[in-house]
């Protein structure tokens, strides 16, 4: 979309030449906001910049620093997080160094003990960023886009604090002006794109590109560049619409009709582009609406094979018709100029975030003066359609038994394997759609074979937990129209699932490996679900099976199946049988030191294990010394914000606790809160659990306001992200009463503990441990007893 001298007024702008000169000690000079309306052409200008900062690289200017630029794409619904931007930024710096930079280096030795090749967001990127930096003497980091981010607050913190404990960095944003963003830079410098500031640059362009229209008469071409310049307003998206909507002109009256009847403003210019979609024959005005609502409504941009597979899907017989896909060309020519084909990659997109906006957005619509009620997008029919289409092809009878799937013969295979369930959720209900979800799940092998084919083609940090998460939304689904499952039958198909990717031939390297801590994170969070549920017997039976099928019994038992013992020994903890998981951790841990070197994760993992057996047998010292092996081991191998030290730390400080030393212990939970509020977010589980392990410090500490004010925190969030019938947050608001029972409000304390035994009676039933256990709470309360 540049022409030739466009943006080079920006580089010669007083602005950039402080943003890129002045001195490096003064923090604010070193960032610079530009921002202007959607489609003024800033994603333009930014390649005016990257272009100019690598012409300087290039001649060796100054010795200039590396650059790297990230441009964010509403086309990648699940690329727009803080850790994609940073991900990337990574990996520029490193390949303008003449080596490998020493902090990628640790990092991926650390990787590769869990089995990983490829960054992952367990790396703590944010953190690895800084340590790549430290080893440049300077760089510029140019983004694009951010307001399509999807979590502006978080990248705009990181990025200046990076620039701000890094005086070699220089900061540079494209941006709508946003309030977040707005409220983000305020303080910082500067640049408004307003139409004085673009109109010459959309003159460039229109005069250039005017050339290429067929029209024979520099009047004619004189005629079109003044009406389009005058209509762009400034807007530079306008003048390439216009522009390539003359392109369709087949006589010089056309040309005239078309540039004379074109509407002032970009949605006005959708809508007249849409309107004369709306004259297209029946069969092609189908298609267009289809390949929009296809393009607009998928999570990244398609393949020209995966959309090709997706236009065959007949609505009405449900199922794919190979013979009535169409040919690119038809879909090309029927599309322009709406959307962007990039033949590098053979993707579809849109050709800007506004025309989406514009599709689905009724106050976007009722700015243009056009009626185009064909080409309007209702989003939860257009997900319906997705989540159709991509259950009928998982439910296929070949690739629903089927691993590995050849990607040419079954070209929308991992589409519809990674994305049924986020469009599922999005969707309206159908009776229909449900049916064929029913069908699908009815068969546990079908299930297994999925998670099996998604954790293969993903290429990140505990994706188990990824594969709850969906799961969690395809239930939210149907809780809403009251036919949700178990929570428990989904954990179980994970089980099924890892069980399953044991049995596979091995090696292979095609597959991607499953790291046994991540395989001990979903274990217990499979235990507590089966606790909630009253159904823990059934989890050990599952591993109890498979730890036959895998030869223990016979003392034939892999080194690879030692995860199945460690598996064992948290369920039968769970249980309230300590004695026999310590014996079974114990035979996990003889096996491995067998096989193993000393210092391999599996035998921490096992270390750690026993440590919190230790723990809940009473013998707090022994817990203590083998939480402090495990922690001697990992520091030498990963950083203090690894996952692992996090998770050792956390067990540390129960065991300090319960040995009367709640300050130590205090200490080491308040570090691992710092490294999961950082890398798990404010309102992950295992964030409320660590401040959970705060409070327990403060209330032996006799800080009960803070204690209190911390456990309140602990319930509204738990009820925010798990629901306030969660087991989790019920029982949170059971440690509430406690504290309140010690501060002496016995009002505030019999109120958490009814509301608390409400909520457990209608989700666990009279009979359950836990409402046992709040029943005898009430009683103590009614009689006056101290319960803490």
């Amino acid at each position: 979309m540049r022409a030739s001298g466009t943006g080079a007024w920006l580089v010669e702008r007083a602005e950039f030449h402080h943003w890129l000169r002045d001195n490096e000690q003064d923090y604010l000079s070193r960032v610079l906001w530009i921002h202007g309306a959607p489609g003024v052409g800033k994603s333009v200008l930014c390649g005016t910049v990257i272009e100019y900062l690598q012409k300087r690289q290039a001649k060796n200017e100054a010795e200039v620093p590396p650059l790297a630029y990230f441009y964010y794409d509403s086309s990648f619904a699940k690329r727009r997080t803080p850790f994609d931007i940073c991900k990337a930024l990574i990996l520029q710096l490193q390949s303008q160094c003449p080596g490998p930079l020493a902090a990628l280096q640790a990092a991926y030795r650390s990787a590769a003990r869990h089995g990983r090749s490829h960054i992952s967001d367990a790396d703590d990127v944010f953190s690895l960023f800084g340590r790549v930096a430290a080893e440049l003497e300077s760089l510029y980091i140019v983004v694009d886009g951010l307001d399509e981010c999807t979590d502006i607050p978080t990248v705009i913190k990181w990025l200046l604090g990076a620039t701000s404990s890094m005086t070699s960095l220089r900061l540079i944003i494209f941006s709508r002006d946003t309030l977040k963003i707005r409220k983000g830079f305020a303080g910082f410098p500067s640049l408004d794109l307003t139409v004085d500031l673009m109109k010459p640059d959309i003159e460039i362009y229109l005069s250039e590109c005017v050339l290429s229209l067929p029209c024979d008469t520099w009047q004619m071409k004189d005629r079109v560049l003044s009406i389009l310049s005058r209509k762009a307003d400034g807007m530079f998206l306008f003048a390439v619409l216009g522009l390539q909507t003359l392109q369709q002109a087949n006589t010089i009256d056309d040309t005239l009709e078309m540039v004379e009847s074109t509407p002032s403003g970009v949605y006005n210019m959708y809508g007249m582009i849409l309107e004369r979609l709306s004259t297209e024959s029946d069969r092609r005005r189908s298609l267009a609406y289809k390949a929009l609502r296809l393009i607009s409504t998928s999570t990244r941009p398609l393949t020209w094979p995966e959309l090709r597979a997706a236009l065959s899907w007949d609505t009405n017989q449900q199922d794919f018709r190979p013979t009535s896909a169409p040919f690119k060309d038809a879909v090309l020519a029927i599309l322009c100029p709406l959307v962007d084909y990039r033949i590098e990659t053979d993707t579809f997109r849109l050709v800007h975030l506004s025309l989406y906006e514009y599709l689905i957005d009724e106050t976007k619509q009722h700015q243009a003066d056009q009626d185009v009620p064909h080409f309007l997008l209702d989003a939860k029919d257009a997900q319906g359609e997705l989540a159709d289409m991509t259950l009928a092809h998982i439910a296929n009878d070949y690739l629903s038994r089927s691993i590995i799937v050849d990607s040419d013969q079954f070209p929308f295979a991992t589409y519809a394997t990674k994305n049924w369930c986020h469009h599922l959720s999005l969707s309206s209900f159908d009776p229909k759609r449900l049916r064929k979800y029913s069908d699908f799940v009815a068969d546990a092998d079908r299930r297994s074979i999925w998670i099996l084919r998604w954790l293969l083609s993903e290429d990140m940090s505990f994706p188990l937990q990824q594969i709850v998460k969906l799961q969690k939304l395809v239930q939210d689904w149907l809780e809403k129209r009251n036919t949700a499952t178990s929570s428990v039958d989904s954990l179980c198909d994970i089980q099924r699932a890892l069980f399953r990717l044991d049995e596979l031939p091995q090696p292979m390297p095609e597959l991607r490996k499953i790291s046994n801590f991540e395989r001990l994170v979903c274990v217990r969070d499979l235990a507590r679900e089966f606790t909630s549920a009253g159904k823990l017997h059934e989890g050990v039976r599952m591993f109890e099976d498979a730890l036959c099928r895998a030869g223990a019994e016979d003392g034939r038992l892999e080194i690879t199946s030692c995860w199945l013992l460690n598996s064992l020994g948290i369920l039968y903890d769970q249980q309230g049988n300590a004695a026999l998981a310590k014996e079974t951790q114990k035979r996990a841990l003889a096996c491995q030191r067998q096989r193993l070197p000393p210092d391999h994760l599996d035998i921490v993992l096992t270390l750690n294990e026993l440590g919190r057996l230790a723990r809940h047998l009473g013998h707090y010292g022994e817990a203590e010394s083998l939480h402090r092996q495990a922690h001697a081991i990992l520091e030498n191998h990963f950083e203090e914000s690894d996952l692992h030290i996090t998770w050792t730390k956390s067990a540390l400080g129960r065991s300090l606790l319960k040995q009367g030393r709640p300050s130590e212990a205090l200490q080491l939970h308040q570090q691992v809160l710092s490294v999961e509020v950082e890398r798990l977010g404010k309102d992950h589980p295992h964030t409320l659990w660590t401040m959970s392990d705060i409070v327990r410090c403060l209330r032996d500490l006799n800080r009960l306001d803070c204690a209190i004010n911390m456990q309140e925190e602990i319930v509204n969030r738990s009820s925010s992200v798990l629901g306030p019938k969660n087991p989790d947050t019920l029982w949170a608001m059971n440690s509430l009463g406690l504290l309140f029972d010690m501060a002496g409000n016995r009002t505030m304390a019999m109120n958490c503990q009814e509301a608390a035994y409400k909520g457990q009676i209608g989700i666990l039933g009279k009979n359950h441990p836990h409402c046992v256990w709040t029943r005898d709470v009430l009683q103590k309360l009614q009689d006056g007893q101290i319960c803490a």
